[in-house]
């Protein structure tokens, strides 16, 4: 078809340009939807076409957060947000605007000084680009190799190549490292808490069907230094899946979750995502604290920018509003909690059209703190690295400790200096049961400050010194009860447990009663038993927690005449809830069946010398001739040697041992028993081996 134009031709010329420039100028080209368009879909074959991955940055890499400091905020002209909020951001940190040319960037810079916004704090950064979603595909910053900061692309997840492009136009702007990974992403989809964990809806794996779960991982952590990637279903059922529509990272350990009533229809994924996300252990070592948000009407209230100390949040002019601030007042005190109206959707609000730049010159703290119940101590070590992205040095005495307990003014420690990037100092122990709260706070030659926490005494760390750990001594028996033939002994064993967690000191004594003979008409009189019966080993030691000690208990039967015996075992250690333990004895001996008294005993038989260590002399006299059974048996009657079977005459008679067994064995140390019987001759007597 040929259209023919008829008139002035330069008048018409005129006319294009009157009515068409302002459009331009405004750069309105085209209408982009937040959401993939039925045109833009048929041309998905094109995401990524002239992409180009780089190598991955040099490690160690971490993924900078969001919360950490921030030189500035990226935005996009034409905008998706006020001027009001513009100008709130322009207030304390940097403004950089994405511009076509010069021609917008002056007229941006007219409405800037009409609505306020502080011009000393702006940039224009000159690029095309297709929509103002800039946390979509804007930049991710990282820490890099040789403490460097650099920017870190992927894919963007729609065809417009003009965005995609946007992350190497800012790293050329800023003048750092730029690096490629070869996924297809988005920003809304992401979040991170620079600590080596990041957590996405499925989408990532959805948009990335060529790659396993596993190659989505090695990217994630070869380029961002991600080791922990929690890839969770979207629980909102919308056409985006983005995760910032429903939770946000707001300090390491802490997660904002949307919460909706009952009724709502997806309460129960709502819920389950908050329960996974409380299941999970943050970079601190702790489980994540998660704080709610009510959403009752889809209202994006997650969808929030943290821009240094303060909270710039979507309002909707609804009731929820004054609740969604007070929510996260509670969640993040100490910051700046603000609302902002705009065009918001529950899809798509100010988290999405805004962009923090990293300070390529932070001061940056990494400490492991010390949070919960933590064991009693009489002083608690505080560490921590400090890096100056700026290259100019800590201020060694601005390096502070400050620490308070229950609720006490805060007291001052400087940190000493180790070497390198690390400084330590101590808190002093406190009561147990006391509440210490902590933050640390540095400053470099630049005059560049920061704490941790980053938002300082306003929210500190917080730990309860713990109960003061004592031994704690368990014993395995409440008495003993053993028994032993007359001549002989009888051994026992039980156990002494600490459970406690410091080491257990304990000590044994032994104190014994006489007691009554069986028959006095058979046994003969004594006046008196003087020798200890009773008697342990070891009978002291040091038991470190956990841990178990036998002790062995020894009855000795030796020189008792049958009877009742009573004793203690008592038991003292450093257990302050159990100094004094005592363990009641009752031994009985018996008489030796088949052994005469020792009135019958008729042959006079010695072990010189006894004890005994390499070798015992045996001697004894025979009143006849007789056959003659010399056997040695341990404390339980079991026979271990055989030194005489035999027919002897009548009269003395002399034999060596030398304390083995009937295998030759050396025998262990300890103490033994001769029986010798024979036509009217049983003796019996105890030998002792050291």
């Amino acid at each position: 078809m040929v259209y023919y134009f008829t008139g002035n031709i330069r008048l018409i010329a005129v006319y294009l340009i009157v009515v068409f420039f302002p459009a331009w100028l405004m750069g309105q080209e085209r209408e982009i939807t937040h959401e993939m368009s039925a045109a833009e879909a048929a041309m998905k074959h094109l995401i990524g076409k002239d992409y180009r991955a780089t190598d991955p940055p040099p490690g160690p890499v971490r993924n900078i957060a969001e919360f950490e400091q921030m030189q500035g905020v990226l935005i996009r002209y034409p905008f998706g947000i006020s001027y009001q909020l513009i100008a709130a951001m322009s207030q304390e940190t940097g403004l950089t605007t994405i511009v076509a040319n010069s021609g917008q960037e002056n007229y941006v810079k007219s409405q800037y000084i009409a609505n306020g916004v502080n011009m000393g704090n702006c940039t224009f950064l000159h690029a095309p680009t297709d929509s103002y979603w800039v946390r979509d595909y804007g930049p991710w910053y990282i820490a890099f190799g040789n403490d460097s900061i650099g920017i870190v692309d992927f894919i963007y997840n729609r065809p417009r190549p003009d965005d995609d492009v946007i992350p190497l136009r800012m790293a050329e702007f800023l003048g750092i490292s730029y690096f490629a990974m070869d996924l297809v992403h988005t920003g809304g989809n992401y979040m991170t808490e620079g600590w080596g964990i990041s957590a996405s809806t499925e989408l990532v794996w959805q948009e990335n069907p060529t790659l396993t779960h596993q190659q989505i991982n090695d990217l994630m952590n070869a380029y961002l230094g991600i080791g922990t990637y929690h890839v969770v279903p979207d629980p909102n059922n919308t056409y985006i899946d983005h995760i910032d529509c429903w939770a946000k990272f707001l300090d390491v350990d802490k997660v904002l979750v949307r919460e909706v009533p009952p009724s709502h229809p997806q309460y129960d994924e709502i819920e389950a995502a908050a329960a996974y996300f409380g299941s999970q252990v943050s970079g601190y070592g702790n489980y994540y604290q998660v704080y709610r948000v009510y959403t009752p009407g889809n209202e994006p209230y997650t969808n929030s920018l943290i821009l240094n100390n303060r909270v710039f949040v979507p309002i909707m002019g609804s009731s929820w509003d004054d609740e969604a601030i007070a929510s996260y007042e509670e969640a993040m005190p100490g910051y700046e909690v603000l609302g902002f109206t705009g065009s918001w959707e529950s899809t798509d609000a100010l988290h999405c059209r805004t962009k923090g730049i990293s300070d390529l010159n932070m001061l940056y703290v990494i400490h492991s703190p010390l949070l919960g119940t933590q064991p009693f101590q009489t002083e608690y070590l505080v560490e921590a690295e400090i890096t100056a992205y700026s290259k100019m040095p800590v201020v060694s005495d601005s390096v502070r400790l400050f620490f308070r307990i229950n609720s006490g003014a805060f007291q001052t420690v400087t940190m000493t200096h180790q070497g390198g990037k690390l400084y330590s100092a101590v808190i002093p122990g406190a009561a147990p049961g006391s509440e210490v709260a902590y933050y640390l706070r540095a400053v470099d030659a630049s005059g560049k400050a920061t704490n941790h926490p980053l938002i300082g005494h306003h929210d500190p760390h917080i730990f309860i010194a713990g109960p003061q750990p004592y031994p704690d001594i368990q014993v395995s028996i409440s008495e003993l009860n053993a028994s032993a033939n007359a001549g002989f002994i009888s051994t026992d064993e039980f156990e002494i447990t600490n459970n406690g967690q410091v080491g257990l000191t304990w000590d044994i004594t032994c104190s014994t009663v006489v007691g009554e003979p069986f028959d006095l008409a058979v046994i003969k009189e004594k006046t008196s038993v003087t020798e200890q019966w009773l008697s342990v080993a070891p009978g002291s030691g040091t038991i470190d927690p956990g841990i178990s000690q036998p002790v062995q208990v020894t009855c000795d039967a030796t020189l008792l005449d049958p009877g009742q015996y009573e004793g203690t075992l008592t038991i003292t250690s450093n257990d302050p809830d159990q100094p004094e333990i005592l363990i009641p004895v009752h031994f009985t001996v018996d008489i030796a069946s088949g052994i005469p008294s020792p009135a019958e005993e008729l042959p006079d038989i010695t072990f010189y010398p006894n004890p005994f260590t390499g070798m015992t002399r045996v001697g004894f006299t025979l009143p006849e001739d007789t056959d003659v059974r010399l056997v040695i048996t341990d404390s339980r009657g079991s026979e271990v040697t055989t030194l005489l079977n035999q027919f002897m005459q009548q009269g003395d008679h002399v034999l060596n041992w030398n304390g083995t067994n009937r295998n030759g064995q050396k025998l262990k140390t300890g103490v033994y028993y001769f029986i010798m019987t024979g036509i009217n001759i049983q003796a019996t007597g105890k030998v002792i081996l050291h």
